[in-house]
Formats: structure tokens, C-alpha cells, sequence
């Protein structure tokens, strides 16, 4: 992971080689970057595709899986961007990873409101009513949103010992260390659970109307078969936290939770164990604690102890593990 990490540099669309690559798609296209934290996703007007350019750790059969994997969700009715060939070719090299053409599919901005919330959490069921129904096997993604806490506590030895130098981040670590002890407390192992390919980063920047309301499901970079309750904590983490990393566990409403996991349930034509909803509470709080396990691996492990949206996500979890009552009511 130290190896990924230390080369990792989101490409650009003035590399030679995504240029030459535009100019074989749509030659005086104008580019515009849409954005994303791993892949470069570039939106190619007025041909209105894009074109992605991954990581050299995603691999051309995971690749391949997932665009397999979106023709299926398109045969079944949902609104996903379709993959587009590149002259001849599904995947082609750009530098040291690999491309692909997808179409550009137009949706609206959503605000972070309840009701919005729930419409994100009902269009999630539809998505995993019809991901449960695929058989194609998508292999693991390198990195990801999801880590049970043997793997934390693991990863968590090399964020300590890259921050030992500074203090403040140091603080950051031990505080995140504390909470691995109530965590594994609480978790229910995977194995216990409903596992099934699940979309992996749930939020209402993936998960977007199309003008008449349709649900658009963009980005599955981190797909993979998981907890699907690891889907609904990962969601619910991001809506406490807010988009604006404003949010607090304390403010949060989570009397509405039940009612929420039933607007899945519904969509998703399932309900979910009595094991799933005890497993919540400490799934959601599994989500903050992933950012400061891998920090170590980072080129920078201090600059992200600093972020200060990260000492509020870290909040977050500390609250849920203390209240995992609070977190689950009586519907």
C-alpha cells in the first residue's frame, strides 16, 4: 500500500498523453475536469462523453468488470453512464494506467436536505435490488471505503509512526487508536451478514437526479461485495458530517433513521436482519476512522492529521460508539 500511495498523483488534462487521447475521442473538443479525487474525469463537448483516466492500481479486469457490470444496470432500467469504445479497444493506456469513454449523463445539484436524503436512500434500494440480481464477479477495488477494525488497527501502526514527529498529529492518531477498542467491541463481522455487490460511495455527489427525477448512479469506483449495511452506514457517516463538514452527531436526528432504513427496505424489496441493525452503529463509526489508517501510507501522513474536517468526522464516530442506542430508536 506504501508503494500505491507514494505514486499516487491525480492525472491532468494537459499530460500529453490525455491530450493525444481527447484528440483521438473529439478532436477540438472543449474539456472541462468534473472532478474526483482519484480517476481524472474529463467531460468532452459538445460530443458530451468523458473520458476517464485511472489509477495504475485499478487493474484492466476490474475495469472491465465494471463496465460490464454498468451495461447490466442499463439493461435493467437504471441511469448509469454507458461505456463508450475508444477506436477499437474498451480500455486504452494512458501513461501508466488505463482509460475509458462513458457517456456524459446531464443531472441536476441536489441540496443536502432531509427529503433529499431520503430520495438518495430509496434510489440506493433500486440499486441494490438490481446489483443483488447481478452475477458478474468484480474484483476487489486496492482502495476503498470499507475496513474492518483487525485492518485498522493494523494500518494504523504506520499512520503512528509517520506523525510521531508532530505533535498535534500525533493527538489525532492516539484519539483515533482509542476509538479501535469500542469498535471492535461492537462489530459484527462480515461474514455474519448479508454480503452482496454494493456501490460503495453513497452520496448525493454519486447519487443525482436527472431533470425529470430519475436517479443517475455515477462513480463506482469502490464497487465491490460488501456488508450492503456498510452502503447504508457509509451514506449515513457523509449525511451527519454534511457536504460542508459542518454536521454533528449531537444535531444530527436520528429518531428518523428507522423510518429512513425503511425507505430501503421498501425500494430495495428486502428487510434487513435484526443482526444488519445492530451491526449499523459501529459500521457507520468504521467510516471516519478509515481516513486517518491509511494517512500513513499518504506522501503527506501529517498535512492529513491536519485537516480539520477529519477531527470532526472522528467526533462523529467517538459519538456513535458511545450511543449506539441513540443511533438505532424504536421505529
Amino acid at each position: 500500500m506504501r508503494a500505491w500511495w507514494a505514486d499516487f498523483d491525480r492525472p491532468t488534462a494537459g499530460q500529453p498523453g490525455v491530450r493525444g487521447l481527447v484528440e483521438v475521442v473529439a478532436r477540438g473538443s472543449t474539456v472541462t475536469d468534473l472532478g474526483g479525487c482519484l480517476s481524472l474525469n474529463l467531460w468532452l463537448r459538445p460530443v458530451d462523453l468523458v473520458l476517464r483516466v485511472h489509477q495504475p492500481f485499478v487493474s484492466h479486469r476490474r475495469l472491465l468488470a465494471l463496465q460490464s457490470l454498468r451495461h447490466r444496470l442499463t439493461d435493467d432500467g437504471l441511469v448509469v453512464a454507458e461505456p463508450r469504445a475508444i477506436g477499437s479497444r474498451q480500455l486504452q493506456r494512458c501513461g501508466n494506467g488505463w482509460a475509458e469513454l462513458e457517456t456524459y449523463i446531464r443531472h441536476e445539484d441536489v441540496a443536502p436536505t432531509w427529503e433529499s436524503y431520503v430520495w438518495m436512500v430509496r434510489s440506493m434500494g433500486r440499486l441494490h435490488r438490481a446489483l443483488a440480481a447481478v452475477d458478474v464477479p468484480v474484483p476487489k477495488p486496492v482502495i476503498s471505503t470499507y475496513a474492518p477494525p483487525g485492518s485498522l488497527r493494523r494500518w494504523m501502526a504506520a499512520t503512528e509512526e509517520a506523525v510521531r514527529h508532530d505533535s498535534y498529529a500525533r493527538g489525532v492518531a492516539r484519539s483515533a487508536r482509542g476509538l479501535l477498542g469500542p469498535l471492535t467491541a461492537q462489530w459484527i463481522p462480515a461474514a455474519a451478514l448479508p454480503n452482496q455487490l454494493i456501490h460503495g460511495d453513497g452520496k448525493l455527489s454519486n447519487i443525482r437526479p436527472t431533470a425529470t427525477g430519475a436517479a443517475t448512479y455515477l462513480d463506482f469506483g469502490f464497487t465491490a461485495v460488501r456488508p450492503r449495511i456498510h452502503d447504508l452506514a457509509h451514506s449515513l457517516a457523509w449525511m451527519v458530517l454534511r457536504p460542508d463538514d459542518s454536521g454533528s452527531a449531537e444535531a444530527f436526528p436520528w429518531e428518523k433513521v428507522p423510518d429512513l432504513l425503511g425507505e430501503y427496505e421498501d425500494a430495495a424489496h428486502t428487510t434487513l436482519t435484526e443482526l444488519e441493525r445492530r451491526a449499523l452503529p459501529a459500521y457507520i463509526a468504521a467510516v471516519p476512522l478509515y481516513e486517518p489508517a491509511i494517512a500513513g501510507y499518504a506522501r503527506n501522513p501529517v498535512k492529513k492529521l491536519h485537516d480539520q474536517a477529519l477531527t470532526r468526522f472522528l467526533r462523529i464516530a467517538a459519538w456513535v460508539l458511545a450511543n449506539p442506542s441513540a443511533v438505532l430508536v424504536t421505529r
